[in-house]
């Protein structure tokens, strides 16, 4: 190998390498992902860590890359790998919902779940490429969590109502977190029009039995009321006068 042609290529090294320390400097990331707009620098990174596993890198190289904090090995995956742990975690817990509260820092699942937040974040912000969003449709990522959750109460909802024939549901037993549901449902209400639409359309009784109850007990006072006026105003009526 020509000396011309060694400088050159440690020229170019060279450049790379402080073009990584403007790239750190002007981000305060060791390195770049991928699809962020740095994909040569990106490039250039995989390929030294792949030199380094390998031993090829120069010692020289591979010192300078240290003096700045280089990770030599990153436990970040690809998005299609991420696709396929969430979709792993689906078959186990029958749900793409991954809590991350529910797991430890650091764990497998606890990063998933972080991953599954900042493509919800990058989503809202429309700065989520197209065929990634068509990659997750077609999987069914949850977008909306308020959403979602409403979906599977109005399912049971649902369900509960064509076996019992009310929306009465006890806040007891196997139906306690639905009961609970419905009763906060009740009391609060609704922010989004869609979810109010939706349990207006299955029939859903917006009061509560026991409002329900005081307020027919209310109406049949006024009856009782109004009928023992009536005959009270018969009898004086009825009566001959002395």
């Amino acid at each position: 190998m020509s000396s011309t042609y060694q400088d050159h290529q440690d020229k170019k090294w060279k450049a790379h390498f402080d073009e990584l320390i403007r790239y750190q400097k002007g981000t305060g990331e060791k390195y770049p992902k991928p699809n962020t707009g740095w994909n040569s620098l990106y490039n250039w990174v995989k390929n030294q860590r792949r030199q380094y596993r390998s031993g090829v890198l120069k010692p020289l190289r591979s010192d300078l890359l240290s003096s700045i904090d280089f990770p030599w090995r990153t436990d970040n995956m690809t998005f299609e790998e991420r696709v396929k742990q969430l979709l792993a975690y689906k078959k186990k817990h029958n749900t793409l919902h991954v809590s991350q509260v529910a797991y430890g820092k650091g764990s497998e699942n606890h990063k998933l779940s972080r991953w599954v937040n900042e493509m919800r974040r990058l989503y809202n912000e429309n700065r989520l490429p197209l065929d990634r969003i068509q990659r997750l449709n077609a999987i069914g990522f949850i977008w909306n969590m308020e959403d979602e959750l409403f979906s599977k109460n109005l399912a049971k909802l649902k369900r509960f109502h064509k076996k019992h024939g009310h929306f009465d549901i006890p806040q007891t037993g196997k139906t306690k977190k639905l009961g609970s549901w419905v009763a906060q449902v009740r009391s609060r209400g609704l922010v989004k029009k869609h979810h109010i639409q939706a349990l207006n359309e299955i029939g859903f009784i917006w009061e509560g039995k026991y409002k329900r109850r005081n307020a027919a007990r209310k109406v049949m006072q006024e009856v009782d009321m109004k009928n023992y006026l009536t005959k009270k105003k018969k009898k004086s009526v009825s009566e001959p006068a002395e």
